[in-house]
């Protein structure tokens, strides 16, 4: 046998290989734009929740001191019921 008839066939397996070249090249261009929306969203996502939870964290805070002031109020209306009821 003479090499003449394997040479077309290795000519086309070097152009699928090209092409698949391109196209993987392709799917690595994608998925980095993807990858660079997801970066975004996640860091819009991080920004939102993290404001959410600085509201959360100022409400509580209001919400612990009213509570508190609630009980204090309570027990100092308590003690002076029963101190006064004795005298």
């Amino acid at each position: 046998m003479t090499a003449q008839p394997w040479e077309p066939r290795v000519a086309r397996l070097e152009g699928a290989y090209e092409q698949v070249d391109r196209r993987l090249e392709s799917i690595d261009r994608r998925l980095e734009t993807l990858d660079g929306k997801i970066d975004g969203l996640r860091d819009g996502l991080t920004t939102k929740i993290d404001g959410l939870r600085g509201d959360l964290t100022k409400k509580m805070d209001v919400s612990t001191w009213q509570t508190t002031s609630l009980i204090f109020g309570a027990w100092v209306t308590i003690m002076l019921a029963i101190l006064f009821h004795k005298l």
